[in-house]
């Protein structure tokens, strides 16, 4: 039975969720990007790769001091038995609901979207499951379009995740320099291009007005964008 009590924070959204979730619970569960593949076999697998690994990396700090292993062995913590039982505590449950789902795991950090009130609630009560959040998408706006207050600029589009060479970098700050009257940078990119990496990042945007302005940039770094929206005036 659905209890509809979680305090779902509303994203204001084009679309839902991946195009298919209204619902989503974030949360922080130790290893839960062994769930990567939702199996038991694989899950344990994955946690005897982890431990044999992380007992090399300690045995090599004892030996010394200065390795480069010296901060991955202090960022991990030990997986205890409690931990692999959340773990498979979680994968059960998603294994067996008859509820549509989707989830996304990141180090530490899992998701777990649905169009299913009640299988959030299950989620949500795992023991082993903290800081956990609770979204709700509200399609407000029309597909590929982004609201911004008086824009000045009718498309953005986003980058994708590349790793440019420094050549590669170089020309594409080049060409955004020169078109600094044309095209509006977001703080990322602009913080990115006065720093010296050079791998792009997928929050990276440009806002611009003629669309052909784009095929430009396509010619400066091939398939660099990863989507284009149109910008709309917020109401």
């Amino acid at each position: 039975m659905t209890k509809s009590i979680q305090p779902f924070k509303l994203v204001v959204k084009d679309r839902l969720f991946y195009n298919r979730f209204e619902y989503a619970i974030g949360f922080r569960l130790d290893e839960v990007s062994c769930l990567r593949e939702l199996d038991h076999a694989y899950i344990d697998t994955v946690i005897e790769r982890r431990i044999a690994w992380r007992e090399i990396a300690q045995q090599r700090v004892k030996t010394n001091k200065s390795s480069p292993y010296t901060i991955l062995a202090r960022r991990h913590r030990e997986i205890t038995d409690k931990t692999v039982s959340d773990l498979h505590e979680l994968a059960n449950l998603l294994l067996n609901t008859v509820s549509d789902f989707k989830l996304v795991v990141s180090v530490n950090e899992g998701h777990v979207y649905t169009n299913d009130i009640s299988l959030i609630d299950l989620v949500s009560d795992l023991s082993g499951l903290t800081h956990k959040d609770y979204t709700r998408a509200v399609i407000g706006r029309p597909k590929d379009t982004i609201r911004l207050k008086n824009p000045r600029h009718q498309y953005r589009s986003y980058f994708k995740r590349i790793k440019l060479t420094s050549e590669q970098k170089e020309h594409l700050t080049d060409f955004l320099f020169n078109q600094k009257d044309h095209v509006r940078v977001s703080p990322a990119l602009q913080q990115w291009i006065d720093q010296s990496f050079n791998r792009t990042q997928d929050y990276f945007f440009i806002d611009y007005n003629n669309s052909s302005w784009l095929t430009m940039l396509g010619l400066v770094r091939p398939g660099l964008i990863r989507k284009t929206m149109q910008i709309i005036p917020a109401k």
